[in-house]
């Protein structure tokens, strides 16, 4: 961390790093909302809830499952 801080790497090198850390952060944002719809697609076609609720509680209940959880299955 301290080449990033203390300007020894190049212009380039960081470029790519901030590339790189933009790309795997879009990913992860289109995974997540995509996994959101797999998850409440069931729920909202068997109309057992309506729409705005399902999501409501499908992203409170990913929140709580990292919050909880952490990152013990990644490790």
């Amino acid at each position: 961390m301290d080449a990033i801080f203390d300007g020894s790497l190049g212009g380039g090198t960081l470029a790519l790093l901030i590339l790189c850390l933009l790309v795997a952060l879009g990913f992860e944002f289109v995974n997540g909302f995509h996994d959101t719809a797999n998850a409440v697609a069931t729920v909202i076609y068997t109309n057992s809830l309506p729409a705005t609720r399902a999501v409501v509680l499908s992203g409170i209940c990913n929140f709580l499952g990292v919050f909880v959880g952490g990152i013990a299955v990644a490790m």
